[in-house]
This record gives structure tokens, C-alpha cells and sequence, in this order.
């Protein structure tokens, strides 16, 4: 049995159109406490969560030093898309490949950062869509938490992070955490 967390991001729309991402970093339950320790002493004073977006390349070398030395999987789902799809309908394109790659990986619970009752509602909904059409078994339950109440969000985060900077031509961070991170592109872009 295997524990999920993810997040999600979009890409760089001016260098990767219509790209969106999710990420998910699989752990066996009893390391989650030794995730949880490695990622807290990451904060800046001010910071309530380690945010890629927004980072010093720097602290981007930094924090993918820790993640790549932790007892983890990565799974990405990566959507290239039209532009013209709004960031919920990616989300649901991207959510609806990883959550039941999750479960074959033996995952029985997924955590993602909230994003807020309504939207948190359509992740849910989302997952018994997927139950509903048989993509995905019963075992999988589904939580949210706040970003900053849970430190291996912060890992799905920078793994997130990590794949956009890798397909705009910034592949070190991602080098760095390749050795444990499946990539899954689902290419949906209307065809010339």
C-alpha cells in the first residue's frame, strides 16, 4: 500500500502552449514523517509552504538536491492541449490519466493541496466519474489539504516544477530527480 500526494501547475504558455501538468510523489506510509522533516527546514522566514514558482534558481538547485535523496516515486501527467481549454478542464484531462496510474501503483489514498471548497467538490466529483466508468476501483479515497499544513505537498510541487523548467529548456533541475520520476505525456493537440 502506497500513500499520493499531488499538485498541479500549467507550463510556460508563451514557450509551451496549452501544456498543463500533474504531479504525484508515491510513498510508503511508514516514510512519510522522514519526507515531512526533510522538506520543513527548506521555509525561508516568511514563507508558510516552499513554493517552486517564484524561487531563485538557487533554491531550486537546493530543494531538488533534498527531493532526489527521499524514499519516493514521482508520477507526472503531462497535457498538451488547445489553448483555448480553460485550467479546470487540463486539470480534469490530467487528473482522469494519473489518479487511476496511481492506483495500479497500489496507491490507496491521494492528497491534494486544496484549492478551495468548490474546486476541492470537483476533484471529488472527478473521482467517482472515474469509479463510475470503471477506470478506477473503489480503494482509492481522495483527501485536501492546505499547501502549507502538509510539507509533501511541497515535493509534488517541485517535481511540478522541475518537469515545466525541463520542457522550456531547463532541464537540471529534472535531471536531478529523473531517476525516480515517470513522465506520461497526453498529447491532445488538434492535429494540422
Amino acid at each position: 500500500m502506497f500513500s499520493a500526494w499531488g499538485d498541479e501547475s500549467g507550463s510556460v504558455s508563451s514557450v509551451d502552449p496549452g501544456t498543463y501538468l500533474m504531479a504525484a510523489v508515491v510513498v510508503e506510509p511508514p516514510a512519510v514523517e522522514e519526507l515531512r522533516d526533510a522538506m520543513r527546514p527548506l521555509l525561508l522566514p516568511g514563507q508558510k509552504k516552499a513554493h517552486w514558482r517564484g524561487d531563485s534558481d538557487t533554491r531550486h538547485d537546493v530543494v531538488s538536491a533534498v527531493v532526489a535523496d527521499l524514499p519516493l516515486d514521482a508520477v507526472v501527467v503531462v497535457r498538451c492541449g488547445p489553448d483555448r481549454d480553460r485550467d479546470e478542464r487540463r486539470r480534469r484531462k490530467c487528473f482522469e490519466v494519473l489518479a487511476p496510474l496511481l492506483a495500479d501503483l497500489g496507491c490507496t489514498e491521494l492528497t491534494l493541496e486544496s484549492r478551495g471548497v468548490r474546486d476541492d467538490r470537483r476533484d471529488r466529483d472527478m473521482l467517482d466519474a472515474l469509479r463510475a466508468s470503471r477506470r478506477l476501483g473503489p480503494s482509492m479515497r481522495l483527501k485536501h489539504a492546505p499547501g502549507p499544513a502538509d510539507p509533501v505537498l511541497w515535493i509534488a510541487d517541485a517535481v511540478c516544477g522541475a518537469v515545466v523548467a525541463d520542457r522550456v529548456g531547463r532541464g537540471r533541475w529534472l535531471r536531478a530527480l529523473e531517476r525516480r520520476t515517470t513522465i506520461h505525456v497526453v498529447d491532445e493537440r488538434p492535429k494540422v
